[in-house]
């Protein structure tokens, strides 16, 4: 509630003078806005203070409007669908319905005046505000947009609402405000990724937020060719080319942010497939305190990165955030004394200093063939988006026996596994041994949402799980409830979880030995590693994840 912060003094003074707040209560709300960084509304509900009707109805007498209980009033599904929906949800308001000439529309905010502009700009009817619970209006827009996307409905343009609202199949949409508007969604509910998939009666789109998927949209079958045209001319693609993959980008600006839009093409047995991932272009400096680790580990990975020469290996699936990592750190030894050079594929952010080579197989571009050009440009770091072939690997472990610092990535389960992946590649174990210096793996888990956050006492097989000792009688660890900013999951966001392994003389004589990963696991684990499911219970007990949440995203870890 942007605007409403101009009025937020106002709000608290009438809570004072009704008496739904004391000042003692005041007082804390302030101190902690200013400790969280969060407005003092949002503190006063959070804690409990404030609920969302309360809020409201606040807001409604000191704006001289009307309160709505949407629960008691039906909504006009035309005069919603008329409106597009990522206006509707970002701007949080609902049209309700016409009454004597005027356009009755609900909105969680009356201080942003923008609405009623965006309102006429689109409407040739006089607007009406009331004021209605934020969660309430974001119910009904997902149920009312949520049945219209099931029935493949779409809104026309502003042009068709000078005589009253209409709905039009999409099939004769314009689909260039179609994929700005799931786009536009998508940025919306922080998505990564968005998965145009055809099948044979739909076309169904779905998003994944917090790494997990969940369905966002359905259109008719028979939009399909046009839908996935589009994108392919906004990725500057062959669209006559339907029956191979394709690969290419675009930046589209989505609200006030830009977005790189990565996009990948397949055909299937229904049609094409597409797969958009959002990578945000406004993304400042990274920083370790970011990643979620620890203060101990990330002393020992700081004063790993600034080794002279070596190889460290991060490991983990696609989507663990091994490239985040890699940036962080070289952000982190990037001083203008110092060459670096990476090979990746794709460059997913530009980072100022720092020369980027972009795999191009088409052009002879590979990894390998990359590297072996890159060692005589006198880098004094190299980072190897995925080592994925015996060349590479041994090229990166060459260059790192030859006094470069060398920054890879593997597709393993485990940091131990990736010495068995090497070998398995063909590299020597001698070389190996003599060339790692450290291994990481790493796994996303979803953030507890710090607003609807709620502590409980954990059960006995629960503080069985989380290796509690005996002598501590109560623990509490947390969960969330679900709440709007949430989209009512319980979750907001993600954290690294890691197991980093420093490379020792003992592990080098079980490489030699080519010992199997889980001899090479246990070996870390007692001499001071931490595993994946280790770390994981351990954010469990700050409160950043859940135990449900640490134990899916662990359950393949070794033990």
């Amino acid at each position: 509630m942007l605007a409403t912060l101009a009025a937020e003094s106002r709000i608290v003074a009438k809570l004072l003078e009704t008496g739904r707040l004391s000042p003692s209560e005041a007082e804390a709300a302030h101190l902690e806005s200013e400790l969280s960084g969060l407005p003092v509304l949002e503190v006063l509900t959070a804690q409990g203070k404030l609920v969302d009707e309360e809020l409201a109805q606040v807001l409604a007498e000191l704006f001289k409007l009307r309160y709505l209980d949407l629960s008691r009033r039906s909504v006009s599904e035309p005069w919603v669908l008329a409106i597009p929906e990522n206006l509707c949800r970002s701007k949080r308001f609902l049209p309700v319905g016409e009454v004597e000439g005027q356009l009755v529309v609900a909105v969680a905010d009356p201080a942003d005046r923008t609405i009623v502009t965006e309102l006429n700009a689109r409407i040739k009817k006089p607007v009406q505000l009331v004021v209605s619970r934020p969660d309430s209006i974001d119910s009904a827009l997902g149920r009312i947009f949520s049945r219209a996307r099931a029935k493949g409905a779409q809104t026309l343009g502003a042009s068709a609402l000078t005589t009253g609202p209409q709905v039009t199949n999409i099939a004769g949409m314009n689909m260039v405000e179609v994929v700005d508007s799931v786009i536009d969604e998508a940025v919306d509910r922080r998505a990564s990724d968005i998965h145009v998939e055809t099948e044979e009666d739909r076309v169904r789109v779905r998003i994944r937020i917090d790494g997990r998927m969940i369905e966002a949209r359905a259109y008719p079958r028979e939009v399909a060719p046009a839908l996935v045209s589009r994108v392919k001319i906004m990725a500057k693609l062959d669209i006559t080319e339907r029956r191979r993959a394709q690969d290419g980008r675009f930046s589209h600006k989505s609200f006030d942010q830009n977005v790189d839009v990565r996009v990948a093409t397949i055909p299937t047995v229904n049609g094409e497939r597409v797969t958009m991932r959002l990578l945000g272009l406004d993304r400042g400096r990274l920083e370790f305190a970011q990643l979620g680790m620890d203060i101990e580990l990330e002393q020992a990975v700081k004063r790993t990165i600034r080794r002279p020469y070596g190889i460290i290996l991060i490991t983990g699936p696609t989507g663990s955030g091994k490239t985040t990592t890699l940036y962080t750190a070289l952000q982190e030894i990037h001083t203008v004394d110092k060459h670096i050079i990476t090979i990746e594929d794709p460059v997913e952010y530009h980072i100022p200093g720092i020369n980027q080579v972009q795999v191009d197989h088409e052009n002879g571009v590979t990894f390998s063939g990359a590297l072996r050009s890159i060692v005589r440009h006198d880098p004094d770091v190299i980072m190897v988006g995925e080592i994925r072939d015996r060349e590479t690997a041994a090229l990166a472990i060459d260059a790192a026996l030859t006094g470069h610092l060398v920054f890879a990535t593997l597709h393993t389960n485990s940091a131990a596994g990736a010495i068995t992946r090497l070998l398995d590649m063909g590299c020597e174990p001698y070389l190996a041994s003599s060339a790692i210096i450290a291994l990481m793996a790493q796994r996303l888990v979803r953030r507890i949402c710090e607003r609807c956050k709620q502590p409980y006492l954990a059960s006995e097989p629960e503080r069985a799980l989380l290796d509690v000792p005996p002598e501590r009688k109560e623990v509490e660890i947390f969960r969330g409830r679900g709440c709007s900013r949430c989209l009512r999951s319980g979750y907001y966001d993600r954290v690294g979880i890691y197991e980093y392994v420093p490379f020792d003389k003992g592990l080098a004589e079980l490489v030699l030995q080519r010992a199997p990963t889980s001899r090479l696991h246990e070996f870390a684990l007692a001499h001071g590693a931490r595993s994946l499911r280790m770390d994981a219970m351990s954010k469990v007990l700050n409160g950043l994840t859940t135990l449900e949440e640490a134990l899916r995203v662990t359950a393949s870890d070794i033990e």
